[in-house]
């Protein structure tokens, strides 16, 4: 049986997806050199206690399991794995997004160390590698710890600026795509109102609407309201009154006194 780092579950069809999808987490880990020195059963056996460990043995190595938070299937999520190997003990963990990957760290190097202490004799390990990881962990710890209240705030307070600067931009530029989507409604309908004018100038010809008006002062005792034609005929006054204006000048019609 072999214990490896589980692949993040396959997300299911989107038609039939009902439960909530976790952000697949990310993996690190670190090592130790050492000599082991107990055979894989001794430290299986010595490792059984510990009931909440899924122990393995395979080939010349011992895996330990330590699931600290499984998925809605069921699968590893949070955990870490130590392989206890005959000249390295390596260790692979988990780390969830959005974590502090400093603590992550601190909480596993603490479970390792837990395990070493329950197996003191199966291993000879590099002190000098073991006290490295520790002096690292410990130098986290103690930025943790030195953080006062006003570094803490201080680091807010710009982080706060930052968002605050960000969302400014994102109103501005929310409110100038309102503005320039309205400018374009006007546009397009000041574009249909110029296409409108056009057909209807575009409707009759000079030659006819010269009939159209002749027709209109024969019915009309010689007399032509322009508003009232350009209504009927739907066109604008001020084409009737150029059209009016040709005629006159051909000599077709003349204005009376």
């Amino acid at each position: 049986m072999v214990i490896q780092m589980p692949e993040p579950a396959k997300a299911p069809a989107p038609a039939t997806m009902q439960e909530e999808r976790l952000a697949a987490p990310k993996v690190d880990g670190f090592k130790v050199f050492g000599k082991r020195l107990a055979e894989p059963a001794e430290i299986i056996d010595a490792l059984s206690t510990l009931s909440f460990l899924e122990i393995a043995q395979e080939a010349d190595y011992v895996a330990v399991l330590n699931v600290e938070s499984r998925d809605i299937r069921r699968s590893p999520y949070l955990f870490s794995t130590i392989y206890l190997k005959p000249d390295v003990v390596e260790v692979a963990y988990t780390l969830v997004p959005g974590t502090s990957p400093r603590k992550r760290r601190i909480d596993v190097l603490r479970h390792f160390l837990n395990i070493l202490s329950v197996i003191p004799a199966a291993y000879e390990v590099d002190h000098r590698g073991l006290y490295q990881l520790l002096q690292s962990a410990l130098a986290d710890i103690t930025e943790f710890a030195s953080s006062d209240y006003k570094e803490v705030f201080a680091r807010y307070d710009a982080l706060r600026k930052d968002y605050d600067d960000v969302k400014r931009r994102a109103d501005a530029l929310e409110a100038s795509n309102t503005k320039v989507s309205k400018d374009l409604i006007d546009a397009k309908a000041r574009n249909d109102d110029i296409t409108l004018r056009l057909g209807q100038l575009e409707a009759y010809t000079d030659e006819a609407l010269m009939v159209k008006i002749q027709d209109w002062l024969d019915v009309h005792r010689n007399e032509i309201n322009v508003s009232e034609f350009a209504k009927q005929y739907s066109v604008v006054d001020s084409r009737v009154e150029d059209v009016l204006n040709k005629m006159m000048l051909r000599g077709y019609l003349e204005l009376r006194g």
